[in-house]
């Protein structure tokens, strides 16, 4: 019988919201006087996203090199917009987590530097979001999975791991943790039950 996991961790971008990368480098390209291709080659053609999400560039750090690049005048407040309307939160998906019975520990691990995280934060106030850059680490690398549930305070073995991917299923599981892969509110029901935990 599966053990019932103790704390439940969940993938952002991909299950609990869509996110349209046009549409950010659309509004941090309207913010910053220059095309959407631009800001894009900055930020992925130089490596700056990354560097963001691995923790190696502050998103003060990342906003001076990006703004250095296109001549522009970005601010935080700007990336928070940006990021914030390229996320749509999926409503269903939430609904459900709702139903998740009580003492389990819910939060998100996700790929982002400061800057997104910010705007998850926001979006998701009632969670607990752990992210790539603070961890010092992405996923699928197992030592990610272990850093969250160290954070988390709960066992690898009692917790479950939720992405929309699977190689970060594979990593999670890897690590010694239970893990799924959920697309939408239909399959992370049916993955939540199979663990018992609605």
């Amino acid at each position: 019988m599966i053990p019932t996991p103790h704390a439940l961790l969940l993938d952002f971008d991909g299950l609990l919201a869509s996110y349209d990368h046009h549409v950010h480098l659309q509004h941090l390209a309207d913010a910053a006087g220059c095309t959407p291709a631009q800001v894009d080659a900055a930020l992925r053609g130089e490596g700056l996203e990354l560097a963001h999400a691995r923790g190696e560039l502050d998103g003060d750090a990342l906003l001076h090199e990006l703004n250095a690049r296109l001549g522009s005048r970005l601010h935080a407040q700007h990336w928070l917009t940006a990021r914030t309307a390229a996320s749509t939160l999926r409503r269903d998906a939430l609904a459900v987590l709702k139903q998740v019975r009580p003492g389990v520990h819910i939060a998100v691990l996700t790929n982002n530097g400061p800057l997104s995280v910010a705007a998850i934060t926001a979006l998701l106030p009632d969670f607990t979001v752990l992210d790539s850059a603070t961890l010092g680490v992405r996923k699928p690398d197992p030592r990610a999975y272990l850093a969250a549930t160290a954070r988390l305070g709960c066992e690898p073995a009692r917790t479950l791991f939720i992405d929309h991917l699977f190689r970060n299923v594979q990593g999670a599981r890897s690590a010694g943790l239970h893990a799924d892969t959920a697309f939408h509110a239909k399959s992370l029901q049916r993955v939540l039950r199979r663990y018992r935990l609605l």
